[in-house]
């Protein structure tokens, strides 16, 4: 199981341009999900709401623990309500010994060993589909780091490079 999180749903769809990342995972036998609260976020932007509505195969995980997530809020306020519910997500997925990953970015990413949870970024997860999966061309790699380069979308230069190596 995939549990992505807005941020990294955005990047995909809208900065770069690249859904096929979706299907891969799919195909290789992974179920898609969202929390709740990442739902949520994305209904708020109708344009990207429009986009993920096309991506089919997405289950809503509904049912994260409140207690988490107000443990998590209270103790990280700057991460916003669909990160946490990613992270409390991945939190009860590892305590139930269930095959998961949770692909969010940003500074809730450095939360994994904090909370034992297996995560990776936006990037990561392309990198992975490249490398162990051999599903990514070295031209949509180009095009998938000049589409992030030219959004508003911001991603380190040293992991954005990755995709060209």
């Amino acid at each position: 199981m995939k549990i992505f999180d807005a941020s990294s749903i955005v990047c995909l769809l809208r900065e770069a341009n690249f859904p096929k990342a979706f299907e891969i995972c799919k195909k290789h036998g992974y179920d898609l999900s969202v929390t709740k609260q990442v739902y949520e976020e994305l209904e708020k932007n109708p344009e990207t709401f429009r986009l993920f509505k096309v991506c089919k195969g997405f289950s809503v995980i509904d049912n994260v623990d409140e207690q988490c997530l107000s443990k998590i809020s209270k103790r990280y306020p700057w991460l916003h309500e669909g990160e946490i519910s990613v992270i409390c997500a991945g939190i009860e997925k590892e305590q139930s010994g269930d095959s998961y990953r949770c692909i969010i970015d940003e500074r809730a990413r450095q939360l994994k060993s904090k909370y034992g949870i297996k995560v990776n970024g936006t990037i990561g997860l392309l990198l992975w589909q490249k490398e162990k999966l051999n599903e990514l061309t070295s031209v949509e790699c180009n095009e998938i780091y000049n589409s992030i380069k030219c959004s508003s979308f911001w991603i380190k230069e040293d992991i954005l490079k990755e995709l060209l190596r």
